[in-house]
């Protein structure tokens, strides 16, 4: 072969060679192209729920004093309308269901149940009654407690003073918390949790309500049976510091597994408005005329005095004067009511 004849056919294969990277380059683009549009026009997948739990109980709602049909209702949020499921953020089309926890008397409850009326002044044997319930009592004081969930009542017969004052709001809520704490039963959840304090009076003298909520879950509010008053409370006079200040003190929390949850279809805002205008809600603040103005709704996790295994999600519907509670599983995932 000539050199010619070889220069030739180096340029043949030079340029055999770029054409062929020229069409592997444009054969791959072409593909990334075709690839992401392809991706970008497949149909979304659909999350199906889970529904492990099986059909769910109702909420233990508390019976209602009226029904929540007994009003009318217009629609007056900021928006027009109510919130979109599957479109407004944290209205997802599934939701959790929670497990909450059911704990059981153990050999030191009875021990601890002794303690903790110590620490109420309450140095007397209990009243037996039954084998998970102990009562202590002594002249105006008297501390209820249940074994198997730590929960309690506590009551004090007194006549505030006319003329004592209250700290402020902030410091009533820090002395619960402190309150709590030396009696053994604040639970981390609670330091991050809501509060609220309500000035009361009662005669002549004033009192604050003070309450206390577990913390939200998903960013979803845990509410209990009264809109304003959590399972978790007191009613004190003069310092909250002092556990003789204390008029009485509710107790009662249930642990929520916050690793353990099923996954659950939610109702639309329109079904649940229905179920409201139908009586299936509870008013929890009751208006004081027929015509209700509704101007939010948003979701949150019912926890009932009563222990129930699911910490179950509803929604809120709010206006001046006015709050109801609707249970926010659909009905085919929902036992019958009791």
């Amino acid at each position: 072969m000539t050199l010619t004849q070889t220069a030739v056919l180096t340029k043949q294969v030079i340029t055999i060679t770029i054409l062929a990277l020229i069409l592997g380059v444009a054969s791959f683009i072409g593909y990334n192209i075709w690839y992401t549009y392809y991706l970008a026009h497949l149909p979304p997948k659909v999350e199906k729920p889970d529904t492990k739990f099986g059909l769910l109980p109702p909420p233990d709602f508390p019976k209602a004093a009226v029904s929540s049909s007994n009003f009318s209702y217009s629609i007056d949020t900021t928006t027009g309308g109510l919130p979109i499921v599957g479109v407004d953020k944290g209205f997802e089309k599934l939701i959790r269901v929670y497990f909450v926890v059911k704990t059981y008397a153990s050999l030191l409850s009875s021990e601890k149940s002794q303690n903790l009326a110590e620490k109420f002044d309450l140095k007397v044997n209990p009243q037996i009654l039954s084998e998970t319930n102990y009562l202590f009592k002594d002249k105006d004081k008297s501390l209820n407690v249940d074994l198997d969930s730590g929960n309690f009542t506590y009551q004090k017969v007194a006549t505030p003073s006319a003329g004592q004052s209250l700290d402020d709001e902030g410091k009533l809520v820090s002395d619960f918390k402190g309150v709590l704490t030396n009696l053994g039963v604040l639970k981390p959840d609670l330091n991050i949790g809501r509060n609220k304090v309500i000035f009361l009076k009662n005669g002549g003298g004033e009192l604050a309500q003070i309450s206390l909520w577990q913390a939200p879950l998903d960013d979803k509010p845990i509410m209990t049976p009264e809109l304003n008053k959590s399972l978790i409370n007191a009613t004190v006079y003069k310092a909250a510091s002092d556990i003789q200040n204390y008029l009485t003190l509710n107790f009662t929390y249930y642990p929520i597994d916050t690793s353990t949850f099923a996954t659950y279809p939610l109702k639309t805002s329109e079904q649940a408005f229905e179920d409201l205008k139908s009586g299936k809600g509870l008013v929890v603040i009751e208006p004081l005329k027929p015509n209700v103005s509704i101007t939010s709704a948003y979701l949150s996790y019912y926890l009932s005095e009563s222990y129930n295994p699911y910490l179950l999600p509803m929604f809120i519907f709010e206006g001046p004067n006015f709050a109801a509670y609707v249970p926010a599983i659909t009905a085919e995932f929902q036992s019958p009511t009791r």
